[in-house]
């Protein structure tokens, strides 16, 4: 049976089902698979960019762990591309890598006074919000008034 070496970067909810996939379709080769994340935990944006008060989105986190914990993937957190490890290192020891993202920046937004202090995107609100590993602790919070433009998913 022919062996299958995958890297995806990324630990997300689509490198996590890319992984699924891949698992559940080999059928005449045998794959095994390295999951990279710069984070200390998986779970991409569900863990840190979705609001707690969105139960059923987070929910998502249970069919990811599942697989996770098939004991089939192995996970490799705090691992920055680009600094830890290169394309050069993957193609080395890979037969094929998944780039998996995902979009943790706001959207530029052409609105006056968008880049003055105390305006803040909600990808960055809500990492604070969902403790991410990389924004502070302390948010600024005296303010009297508070506008908010748009909300998506948060």
């Amino acid at each position: 049976m022919t062996k299958f070496r995958l890297a995806i970067v990324g630990a997300g909810p689509a490198g996590i089902y890319a992984a699924d996939i891949l698992l559940k379709a080999e059928k005449n080769f045998e794959v095994s698979i390295d999951l990279f994340e710069q984070l200390p935990a998986p779970y991409g944006l569900v863990r840190y960019g979705v609001a707690p008060d969105h139960p059923r989105i987070k929910g998502i986190i249970t069919a990811l762990r599942e697989v996770l914990d098939t004991g089939r993937i192995r996970l490799f957190g705090n691992v920055l591309y680009g600094q830890d490890i290169t394309l050069d290192d993957l193609k080395a020891h890979y037969n094929a890598v998944i780039f998996s993202t995902g979009a943790v920046r706001d959207a530029d937004l052409d609105i006056p006074g968008i880049d003055l202090d105390g305006s803040y995107g909600a990808a960055e609100f809500v990492s604070w919000y969902d403790g991410h590993p990389d924004v502070p602790r302390g948010w600024p919070l005296e303010a009297k008034q508070v506008a908010v433009i748009g909300n998506g998913n948060v």
